[in-house]
């Protein structure tokens, strides 16, 4: 018993209490708020802008980003969620414009991308939609351009363990189909049609047939 209560002594005693450590850039001013245990930053930990406005806040375990990381604007609004495990990104990671539109939101696992991508313009418009696995990009894609104010071009296909497969197709902002063809592993295959954008093929290219 007395040998059992010495070690839980010796045990407390190893412990280390956290600190707050105030790190300031050469004007003195704070510019993040960090908790430190044996030297780690292990803990919550705050970064501020020039103004002292708080700008991103989250969590270290180990000296490794850990958990939900957010950045605000000035307001106080969101800008960005990122989750991080053990200091990789992991899970569902979102990004708004300042006036509160969803520009991004994609899913991590294990530090690289595995799930849905999709992109938005500022006025929430789609802009890409991909599908990845374990970091390569696999399934259904999906890339609009902004010709112009009332028009926008359109790239669709899909990839196959990371390389352009099947049959692709480009739209122009009219909406009438500028070129078609396929790939076969990330390269250009068969029969390639171009129109023009009225609508009148313009060209065909033969590609030599896997």
């Amino acid at each position: 018993m007395k040998a059992w209560f010495a070690l839980t002594l010796l045990l407390a005693g190893c412990r280390t209490t956290p600190e707050v450590q105030f790190v300031r850039d050469r004007t003195g001013t704070v510019r993040a708020r960090v908790t430190r245990t044996a030297g780690e930053k292990d803990g919550p930990v705050q970064f501020f802008s020039a103004d002292g406005t708080p700008t991103t806040y989250g969590t270290y375990v180990h000296d490794s980003r850990n958990g939900i990381w957010t950045t605000v604007d000035r307001e106080g609004d969101t800008l960005a969620m990122v989750q991080f495990d053990r200091g990789r990104k992991n899970g569902l990671q979102a990004y708004w414009a300042p006036n509160g539109q969803l520009l991004r939101i994609e899913r991590f696992r294990e530090g690289v991308p595995d799930g849905e991508l999709y992109r938005f313009f500022a006025d929430g418009s789609p802009r890409q939609i991909t599908w990845y696995h374990r970091g390569t990009p696999e399934g259904p894609y999906l890339e609009w351009y902004k010709v112009d104010s009332t028009s926008v071009a359109l790239t669709m296909g899909q990839f196959h363990e990371g390389e352009r497969s099947g049959q692709w197709t480009w739209l122009y902002g009219n909406g009438r189909v500028n070129k078609q063809g396929r790939y076969t592993a990330g390269k250009a295959t068969g029969t390639w049609r171009y129109w023009d954008a009225s609508g009148r093929l313009a060209n065909r290219v033969e590609h030599a047939r896997e």
